[in-house]
This record gives structure tokens, sequence and C-alpha cells, in this order.
């Protein structure tokens, strides 16, 4: 018997490895296509199960949480490279037209506001230097544009888990109580 449930678990842990690499896989093509939908489906799979797959879930939100923060850290990265290069290279900081407290404007900037930036601090700015510098500028802008997109879609994600796992455990709780309710008569207030 013990052998048996051994086996289960072992199984069940090999199980929830598997769909916890799926996962992944579709949140991974969620970011690719642009859209969480395929990610959400096979988390309504997973939570229309019976039992729900309340394990697969929690590590599922990890992995998301994990996630954000590495896309978070990596968008700060992407601009912060761009203002050690103009610091560096050029002895400009345009942190003022970028503050690290917000992250979330800094793809919002315009190539050419970055520009009468530069020319307005700087006089020593060549014109291979401006075509290098824009170039950058603007890579810097996608790529930060990009991430951004992909922090609010982890983001999404990583809300609309936590909150089937919070209903989950709030119906777990109402039919344990009901439950035992139920089979304990004699503890019902009159």
């Amino acid at each position: 018997m013990l052998e048996q449930n051994r086996g289960w678990g072992l199984f069940s842990l090999a199980e929830i490895s598997y769909l916890r690499i799926e996962a992944m896989d579709l949140f991974e093509r969620c970011l690719t296509e642009g859209s969480p939908v395929y990610l959400k489906t096979f988390l309504d799979q997973q939570i229309a199960e019976n039992p729900p797959r309340v394990e697969l879930l929690h590590e599922v939100s990890e992995d998301l949480y994990l996630r954000l923060l590495s896309l978070q850290e990596y968008h700060a990265d992407v601009r912060e490279q761009v203002l050690r290069a103009l610091r560096d290279e050029f002895d400009i900081d345009i942190s003022p037209l970028a503050p690290a407290n917000q992250m979330e404007t800094y793809h919002l900037l315009e190539t050419e506001t970055v520009f009468a930036y530069l020319h307005q601090h700087s006089s020593r700015l060549t014109p291979q230097d401006t075509v290098m510098l824009r170039k950058t500028i603007e890579a810097s802008l996608q790529m930060a544009a990009h991430l951004y997109a992909d922090v609010l879609m982890t983001q999404e994600l990583y809300h609309y888990l936590l909150d089937w796992l919070d209903g989950l455990f709030a119906v777990n709780i109402r039919r344990s109580w009901v439950d035992s309710w139920e089979t304990n008569p004699q503890e019902r207030v009159h």
C-alpha cells in the first residue's frame, strides 16, 4: 500500500512538473504573440479539474512572480545602459528626462525630446555621434516599450492567477467549515 502511494506521489510530482513546464511555454507564447489567452485557457483548465490542481497553480504563480521580477529588472537595465553610455561617453545626464522612479514612462520618451536635451547640454556632439546616439536611443526606447508590455501582461496573468487561488482557498475553507458543521450537529448554535 505504501509503495502504491509513493508511486502515485512520484507520478503526481512528474505530472505537476510537466504541466508547470507546459504553463511556462504557454507564457512564453503569450509574450511572443502579445496575448494572455493561451496561459489563461491553460489555467482555467487546471482550475476546472476536480479537484483543482492547486499545487500546480501555486508553483505557476511563483514562476510568474519570478519572471515578473526579471522583466522589471531587464526593463530598468535598458534605461540604465543608455544613461550610463551618455554619462560615460559624452558627460551628459538625461536622468531628469527618465527618472528611475518613473520607469513606466521611459519608453514614452520621444527621440526628438531626448536630442533637444542632448544638444542643449552638450556642444561637442558630432554628426557621427548624433547618428550613433539616435540609433542607440531609438533601439533602447523600442526595447523598453516591448519589455513594458511584457511586464504588464505578466502582472495581469499573475494577478489573474492569484485571484483564482484566493477564490479556491475561500471555497476550501467554507467547504471544510460546512462539512465540519454537518458532521458535528452538536456544535450548531441555536
